[in-house]
């Protein structure tokens, strides 16, 4: 499998399988406050970059929530005819503050991946809001229910997850502090994929016969 396939098959999945049972604030910036009317989204998956407002498909609603598909470094081993791939997943969403229905709580589930699911609250009939920084909760939620689905698959539709290799997660840091961009939240999960390499082409040693 080439590595525009390899991209593209990655963003499938997670557009198809992930992302539909996942919802985050869709963004406002003008009403970043408690004029803000809680409107949730499923994240959209992108390949390589997240694009600006005016390259969205239609049918995404903003660049953020979403979780990119970046492949970081590779290797190929001719002898044993076979590649790793580095892949990093960088995941972004939206939150000011506490908005009363909208929130998200984690439980124990002995059925799930990791043994904890999350649910949805409805605290009322009324919104409230609180401004905070808390949106890092929604960060590490989305990247919960990623690493679920990640963990969960040791082959993603044809790829093979590297069962021997770690899942690593974690921040985005500059100059060793994490990034503050309020009131978006950002943090990467990265793993390895083992692919086949294509054989050499035999024209390549007609010269020498």
């Amino acid at each position: 499998m080439n590595l525009v396939q390899v991209i593209d098959t990655l963003v499938n999945w997670l557009n198809e399988d992930v992302c539909p049972g996942i919802e985050l604030k869709l963004p406002d910036d003008y009403k970043n406050d408690a004029s803000y009317e809680v409107a949730m989204v499923n994240p959209a998956a992108f390949p390589l970059y997240v694009p600006g407002k005016e390259a969205l498909p239609p049918s995404v609603a903003a660049p953020i929530p979403s979780v990119c598909v970046q492949l970081m470094e590779g290797s190929d081993d001719l002898q044993s005819s076979r590649r790793t791939l580095q892949i990093r997943l960088c995941l972004a969403c939206w939150n000011p503050g506490a908005h009363g229905d909208a929130s998200y709580r984690p439980t124990e589930d002995p059925d799930a991946v990791g043994g904890i699911s999350y649910y949805r609250t409805t605290d009322g009939a009324e919104q409230s809001y609180v401004r905070n920084m808390d949106g890092w909760r929604d960060s590490f939620n989305f990247a919960d229910r990623v690493l679920r689905a990640v963990e969960g698959a040791e082959y993603i539709d044809g790829l093979h997850l590297a069962t021997n290799k770690p899942i690593k997660y974690g921040m985005f840091v500059e100059d060793g502090n994490i990034w503050d961009y309020y009131p978006y939240w950002h943090n990467w999960i990265s793993f390895e994929i083992d692919t086949g390499v294509a054989p050499r082409s035999p024209e390549a040693y007609n010269e020498f016969l």
